[in-house]
């Protein structure tokens, strides 16, 4: 820039066809796009990026349109959309458990989205699941309406005590305090302990319509999707359910938000997460 002031010159802007002759300048946006992207001419290197990207832990197994566009963010090459779809045909988990909706178009409606992450927030409880050694039988569920950020934690019991409990030491300690909170109307939600507990910390608290889960519905989605990644992973013992909760989030929260365009993860921390590609398995217990 400071050798371009030596000069007088006028920026003019000609898209499309009629530039023949780009400058480097005006394509730097998209050199940087394909330098993120790594290309993968060799069969050879194809069928185990395919494989960390669907069927490992941190791939969940998301589906044909946001495991491509997972895919498409780091590799390239020709053909590729095409030998993924015939990889998914043959995956069978995918098609055992993979379930499909159809899709209903909803008029436009006004909503009271949030301006800035955490200022609205979701609390719910997934449960009982089959009580694991811990005693854990509980998921604790935890959404930001605008980046749409997934916070799983197990616990032992839904009662108002563990659930306030579990959303300061897990939540509040790392992210801060939410300005306006929603739950349903369950017992533990609704409870002086859960009422004072917000009281304490400033937190708006508000409970949606009876017999109307839809105003909760995103998050009540995120059930969905954990309870499907567990399916795929599950095996005949279903007690460790809850080592796969923490890789469940995590495929949750790297994967494109259709409403957003982004990941939550990259929408909260403001660039996307490196996928770990040498996490094969949940951790192993130590003696």
């Amino acid at each position: 820039m400071i050798q371009l002031a030596e000069y007088d010159y006028e920026i003019v802007h000609r898209s499309g066809a009629p530039n023949a002759k780009a400058d480097p300048l005006s394509r730097i946006g998209s050199v940087n796009k394909v330098e993120d992207r790594t290309d993968v001419p060799e069969e050879s290197k194809m069928r185990p990026i395919l494989h960390e990207f669907n069927d490992s832990p941190v791939g969940g197994h998301r589906g044909m349109n946001k495991t491509y566009r997972a895919i498409r963010s780091h590799h390239t090459w020709h053909s590729m959309r095409c030998e993924f779809e015939e990889y998914l045909k043959q995956c069978k988990s995918c098609q055992v458990n993979k379930t499909l909706t159809p899709r209903h178009k909803e008029p436009m409606e006004v909503t009271t989205t949030a301006e800035q992450p955490f200022e609205k927030c979701y609390l719910d409880v997934v449960g009982p699941l089959p009580v694991t050694q811990e005693g854990n039988k509980y998921i604790l569920t935890f959404q930001d309406d605008l980046s749409k950020y997934v916070i799983a934690m197990t616990i032992t019991q839904q009662d108002a005590e563990t659930v306030a409990r579990s959303f300061v030491e897990r939540v509040i300690l790392t992210y801060g305090t939410p300005r306006i909170l929603q739950t349903d109307q369950g017992d533990n939600f609704i409870n002086e302990v859960c009422k004072n507990t917000c009281n304490v910390l400033g937190i708006k608290k508000i409970q949606s319509t009876a017999f109307h889960p839809e105003s909760l519905g995103s998050i009540e989605r995120s059930h969905r999707v954990l309870a499907e990644y567990l399916r795929h992973y599950m095996k005949e013992d279903q007690t460790y359910w809850y080592q796969w909760v923490p890789f469940a989030t995590y495929v949750y929260n790297t994967t494109e938000h259709t409403a957003t365009g982004f990941t939550p993860y990259e929408f909260l921390f403001g660039h996307p997460s490196i996928l770990p590609s040498a996490l094969n398995g949940p951790p192993q217990a130590t003696v």
